[in-house]
């Protein structure tokens, strides 16, 4: 299944529109800084909250916490020189690839991959080619709080 997230400045909540491959939308991001931190939700077509995502900000790490369903797992991004490292607590999955310029893919602890993400810069949006639909939630939910973040790098273009 294949689903594109992208950018939505509709409204002072409104984070992210996720739309399916015809182009419809099956969910929207919205949030709000609290004071300890910020409240991220993705909604369904009837406005039901489908996922809880609750963020605590330090300046070196973003600690993230998703429920979906009943099931909470941890996510905690560390970023340091240009680069991030991205950790999973509550679940048996990994990151592999560049975070910072979008392209990487989200594996289970045997290495199958759950869930390929790729950056389009220039359309500004993430195409998720999700393997493991029963995570489809999740998947949305980790790749929202990644490009969330303020490593919004345009890449450098090279002439020869």
């Amino acid at each position: 299944m294949r689903l594109f997230v992208k950018r939505d400045t509709s409204d002072v909540s409104a984070r992210f529109e996720v739309c399916d491959e015809s182009g419809e939308r099956k969910y929207v991001v919205r949030g709000k800084h609290t004071p300890s931190g910020e409240s991220i939700r993705i909604r369904d077509n009837h406005d039901a909250a489908v996922c809880k995502v609750r963020r605590l900000g330090f300046s070196a790490l973003a600690a993230y916490t998703i429920n979906v369903g009943g099931e909470t797992v941890r996510m905690n991004i560390v970023q340091s020189g240009g680069a991030a490292s991205v950790r999973f607590h509550g679940i048996s999955f990994m990151i592999r690839g560049d975070v910072v310029m979008g392209s990487y893919d989200i594996l289970d602890a045997d290495n199958s991959i759950v869930c390929v993400v790729n950056k389009d810069f220039a359309k500004r949006t993430l195409t998720l080619t999700i393997e493991m639909e029963e995570r489809e939630l999740f998947c949305i939910a980790a790749a929202v709080c990644i490009d969330s973040l303020s490593m919004d790098v345009q890449p450098v273009l090279q002439m020869t």
